[in-house]
């Protein structure tokens, strides 16, 4: 008998379409709630979670994220973004923003642990999620940076990932061939 646990790590994919259809609270906040359970250092917990629906918005967040890049010399993602068909959400109609204080040494560590259990719990209720890095490279732009305050990440926080969630539409893609860099030092 297969684990389940192990089942569902071994087959989360990340989904890059999604259908428009809404995923109700109660699933939402199941997705949470395990983001919530992810180890941190020392038990910390720093992380902040903004929970983000609506096509208008998530486009917003789009379009402050495009203006930012393009004022910014140097962006690692500015080609990325800066294309027309370029989105934070992949269309998903949910974004889940983790966030947390960068001055304490473990925050992106924290929500990266985070992440992963958002991630794995969308997949084992039968959702798609992508993890969506742009973000954070733009926190320090101020227009940005208002933007991400007015949708509820806490002035003091880094984006540090964001989470876009929803119904796949499609079929899963085929697994990409795992890396080997194994060391076993055994008895």
């Amino acid at each position: 008998m297969k684990n389940a646990v192990l089942e569902n790590i071994l087959t989360r994919r990340s989904i890059r379409k999604f259908l428009t259809k809404s995923v109700p609270r109660d699933i939402l906040e199941q997705i949470v709630e395990a983001g919530l359970h992810a180890p941190s250092g020392m038990g910390r917990q720093p992380w902040h979670f903004a929970v983000l629906t609506g096509q208008e918005r998530l486009a917003g967040l789009t379009l402050a994220l495009k203006e930012a890049v393009a004022r910014m010399s140097h962006n690692p993602y500015k080609q990325y973004v800066g294309s027309p068909n370029y989105t934070v959400n992949y269309h998903a109609p949910v974004c889940i923003l983790v966030s947390a204080d960068p001055a304490l040494s473990t925050a992106e560590a924290d929500c990266a642990l985070a992440m992963g259990n958002i991630a794995l719990a969308a997949h084992a209720l039968g959702l798609g999620s992508c993890w969506i890095n742009q973000l954070g490279s733009a926190c320090a732009d101020s227009g940005f940076r208002a933007r991400l305050t007015e949708l509820g990440v806490p002035e003091t926080n880094h984006v540090y990932g964001c989470a876009a969630i929803g119904w796949p539409d499609g079929p899963a893609p085929s697994p990409v061939p795992r890396k080997r860099a194994v060391s076993y030092l055994t008895d």
